[in-house]
């Protein structure tokens, strides 16, 4: 962490959040440690300006044919290795279309999703976990990653989920800022040690209404 980052962070944050974020850089050189931010959004919570969409994109689920046919293309960044890993599961992929081309996407799931190679996310199955969002280079900066998660949000609540969970480092402030401009509110947090070869992982009191821990692999 260098000083730019440190001085970006206080003008932004404040000085506890400096200290946060040089605790936390310590913590991880000698070994890993992770703060998981819990939150969750619902229809209700959820700033109704992001459901705000260009009328020149299409919001949608994509099948699997045409998943199939986009990892043809690397530049999407969903490999053939990764769909046969997300769609027996079940996890499906709303994306944001300009004409045929992918914008924008992200992937979402009601099961045990993975956060590393090491650790799974277990959540309530009535709310919905989204994971490996992806925006174009060429579309950047057009907020298609909030858009696509309040739109994604607004139809899983139509099939009866009860809205959106999800985690932000604890230390990533940006992010956090992000999501809580959107509506996403706190949930309690989960906190991760690994010492050698084993995971110490303490989840607060608060998370349990939502089952959501993390559980190594």
């Amino acid at each position: 962490m260098t000083l730019s980052d440190l001085k970006r962070i206080y003008s932004g944050f404040g000085f506890s959040s400096v200290y946060h974020a040089i605790h936390y850089s310590l913590r991880n050189k000698v070994g890993l440690y992770q703060e998981l931010q819990g939150m969750i959004v619902t229809m209700d919570s959820l700033d109704p300006k992001y459901l705000e969409t260009n009328p020149k994109y299409e919001h949608r689920f994509l099948n699997e044919e045409e998943l199939k046919k986009y990892s043809k293309n690397s530049e999407t960044q969903i490999s053939e290795k990764f769909l046969n890993k997300a769609l027996p599961k079940g996890d499906r992929c709303f994306a944001i279309l300009d004409g045929d081309f992918l914008a924008s996407y992200g992937w979402y799931s009601t099961k045990p999703t993975a956060i590393s190679d090491e650790l799974d996310l277990y959540f309530d199955p009535q709310w919905v976990y989204m994971y490996k969002g992806y925006t174009h280079p060429n579309y950047r900066g057009q907020r298609l990653h909030a858009v696509g998660m309040a739109k994604a949000l607004e139809a899983f609540s139509n099939e009866g989920y009860n809205g959106l969970i999800s985690y932000v480092e604890t230390n990533n402030y940006a992010s956090l800022k992000s999501v809580y401009r959107m509506g996403y509110r706190n949930i309690g947090k989960v906190k991760i040690v690994k010492t050698v070869n084993r995971y110490k992982i303490k989840q607060e009191e608060e998370c349990k209404a939502y089952h959501f821990n993390v559980v190594p692999s």
